[in-house]
């Protein structure tokens, strides 16, 4: 095949290329002066933010020529120079111009039959659908490039196992994954109702049925597509009563036909493989687990978490992987965040009254994807969030307070558990100060809870609230809107809203804060909330004491980084990946 660079310049500089899609037809030249200088980047070069070829105008050029090219070695590294951009790149400033020059130029790359048994080629398809189309602005630009999906699943299926074709394969899952997962987010959305109407469990079911999902003795693309089904089911409308529609029935029955067909072949292997690929993936819990016992396997507490270290009489964690250096790190962190909660609130270290719990059990998971897997099926507590703290019923005798949390593997090598401090402040708080179990107030206990976890774990440091705070300064909610907040208000009212709000009455109003935890503690409901309205009067000072911590902030540092723009870190699942399948050179990811 020849060479772009050999091409004549003259056809180069004179090809034009229709982009459609836009509010007007635009015609571009290919700069293949620009195409050349992608070709021959490197990886190291080409995964780098500083590169001048990460702008719009290059991105709208590699378009072009992907569209024309009949070059496999071009089409593989254009491709490749769409994922580094999808990292690096500005993709925030990207345009409907843009992201259509893309969409036309992969609608002409399939119907070209380029991608047919390419597989390095079908892995690339597959990253640039996932990076650019999970979005519902370009769900109509998506809705003709996924029937290829469909074809390279089918390709790579019958293929022999190997790195290229294996990479190719599992992408191709991932990209069903990814996108579902995106567009569960939204129901009403218009990437939902694209990827459902466009009937995405079929090539999947397919797949997962056949002799094919099971690859080299490995099942890797079988939980794979499990998984991938378990967000098509999440997709899916759901009813109004709460039980499962015709539709969603119908894919969990055809999911357990297979599973029980492969059962009968493996045993506790195919169990294992619809537990961890579709059971925990659509959160179907531990009971649903016991009840389809012929399909679905609870692992042994001992198996997930082997570890038990006593921080103190009162605190012990259980783990998966943490050394003794982390250990001992974790207890230091905990107990002596302890102290400073019992100065702040003037505790007096004594209990609420019949709270029975004597130790609290912190549970550290390597990883969210292991805190998803083991939390529903061990503990039976919904892991669709960030950890938890559970609190039991405190004045039942032996009651087992718990609170769950991983370690932050997205920093590592650097060490810390996710959450750990602020879960911590949830039991002092509900050991030492708020009566009772969780519930049992009746509102305007969401600012108080997280407002508190957070300064106390945090203290005045913590960028990431003033962030918001200097963001959204001129809409900032006022303190009764604050104290009136609830879960669905959303992540930033609920957290870093209440973390000022708490902020600014332990450093101005201390005496005031502190009686509103005496109220909490003597279940007196009523005086905490006249005593939250009395505070509402000092609006005038919160609003300038705002002001002030707006000002005093210095974001330079974080501004000065490169951003790159990750794949969520909560969008797959580690036990999901196959080892030989590394995200390293030629197959980068992040």
């Amino acid at each position: 095949m020849t060479s772009p660079s050999k091409l004549s310049t003259t056809i180069i500089a004179t090809l034009l290329v229709t982009l459609s899609g836009c509010s007007n037809h635009i015609q571009q030249p290919i700069n293949q002066q620009l195409i050349n200088q992608i070709s021959s980047t490197s990886e190291a070069d080409l995964f780098n933010a500083q590169n001048p070829l990460l702008t719009k105008d290059t991105f709208l050029q590699a378009s072009i020529t992907l569209g024309v090219t009949e070059n496999t070695d071009t089409i593989d590294q254009l491709l490749y120079y769409f994922r580094a951009f999808s990292y690096y790149g500005p993709t925030d400033e990207l345009t409907e111009k843009e992201i259509t020059a893309l969409a036309t130029a992969l609608e002409q790359l399939v119907d070209s039959g380029r991608l047919n048994n390419q597989p390095r080629l079908q892995e690339q398809y597959a990253v640039t659908l996932y990076r650019y189309f999970a979005s519902n602005d370009a769900a109509l630009a998506l809705a003709p490039l996924l029937p290829q999906l469909g074809v390279q699943l089918q390709q790579l299926a019958s293929s022999s196992a190997s790195l290229t074709n294996d990479y190719g394969l599992l992408e191709t899952l991932k990209a069903y994954g990814f996108l579902l997962n995106k567009a569960r987010k939204d129901m009403d959305g218009e990437l939902n109702k694209t990827l459902i109407s466009a009937d995405l469990d079929s090539p999947l079911l397919a797949f997962a049925a056949s002799s094919q999902s099971i690859r080299a003795d490995k099942d890797w693309p079988l939980t794979n597509a499990y998984w991938a089904l378990a967000l098509y089911r999440l997709s899916l409308p759901s009813s109004e009563d709460g039980e499962p529609t015709e539709q969603e029935l119908a894919i969990d029955n055809a999911v357990s036909a297979i599973a029980k067909a492969d059962v009968v072949n493996r045993g506790n292997a195919a169990k294992d493989a619809y537990t961890a690929g579709f059971h925990v993936n659509v959160f179907a819990g531990q009971e649903l687990c016991e009840n389809n016992s012929d399909i679905c396997r609870i692992p042994e507490l001992k198996t997930a978490l082997p570890i038990e270290h006593h921080c103190s009489d009162s605190l012990f964690i259980l783990t998966q992987d943490l050394n003794e250096q982390e250990l001992a790190e974790s207890c230091t962190k905990l107990t002596s965040q302890e102290s400073s909660f019992h100065s702040l609130l003037e505790t007096g270290l004594k209990p609420t009254p019949n709270d029975f719990n004597t130790a609290l059990r912190v549970v550290a998971f390597k990883n969210w994807s292991q805190y998803h897997l083991y939390g529903q099926l061990i503990f039976d507590i919904n892991t669709d969030n960030g950890g938890m703290y559970i609190e039991g019923t405190p004045s039942k005798p032996g009651n087992q307070a718990t609170f769950f949390a991983y370690r932050q593997w997205w920093i590592e090598p650097e060490f810390k558990v996710w959450n750990l401090n602020h879960e911590y402040v949830h039991y002092l708080d509900g050991h030492f100060v708020k009566y009772a179990g969780f519930g049992h107030f009746p509102s305007k206990m969401v600012w108080w809870s997280e407002g508190l976890a957070e300064y106390v774990s945090k203290g005045d440091n913590n960028p990431s609230a003033l962030r918001v705070i200097k963001r959204d300064i001129n809409e900032a909610p006022t303190l009764e809107e604050i104290f009136a907040t609830e879960y669905k208000d959303g992540q930033d009212r609920t957290y870093k809203w209440s973390y000022m709000a708490i902020r600014f009455l332990a450093e101005n109003h201390h005496q005031e804060f502190v009686q509103l935890s005496k109220y909490l503690k003597t279940d007196y409901f009523e005086g905490y909330e006249q005593l939250m309205q009395s505070l509402t009067a000092h609006q005038a000072q919160f609003s300038d004491w705002l002001t002030v911590q707006v000002e005093a902030f210095d974001d330079i540092e974080a501004d000065s980084k490169p951003r790159l723009h990750k794949q969520g870190r909560y969008d797959y699942r580690d036990y999901l990946q196959p080892q030989h399948l590394a995200h390293g050179a030629n197959h980068l990811k992040f």
